[in-house]
């Protein structure tokens, strides 16, 4: 049997556009030349500010990396799509790597959020 769609449903696309909150893991991340470069782990920033700050990316070649929210160009139901190609995304990465280290050195506190575990300090 068919399921038939009510009029109070919305036919959802993967190319919608979501707000960070509603980003889940597992969600694909390309680059701005359409390179596959991991999936969403877990998403950095402040709820209680509603401060977007990056998101945490499985990379198949460098592991557990963070992203920061300026490499990000657009977050849909489907995929995240950086601002950067492939070539320049170590370069960004590190940069965001060092800041988070100086930050954390500061004793500036970040939060961590992630659908599993909602309230972990980073």
């Amino acid at each position: 049997m068919a399921h038939v769609r009510g009029d109070d449903e919305e036919m959802l696309s993967p190319d919608d556009e979501i707000s960070w909150l509603a980003l889940t893991a597992g969600t694909k991340v390309l680059t701005s030349d359409q390179k596959h470069v991991g999936h969403v782990t877990h998403v950095l920033g402040d709820l209680s500010e509603d401060v977007f700050d990056g998101i945490g990316v499985s990379h198949g070649v460098l592991g557990q990396v963070l992203v920061p929210r300026s490499a990000i160009a657009r977050i849909t139901r489907g995929a995240v799509y950086l601002g950067v190609p492939e070539a320049e995304l170590g370069e960004v990465l590190r940069a965001y790597a060092e800041e988070r280290i100086y930050d954390a050195k500061e004793g500036k506190r970040k939060l961590r959020w992630s659908r599993e575990q909602d309230d972990e300090r980073f």
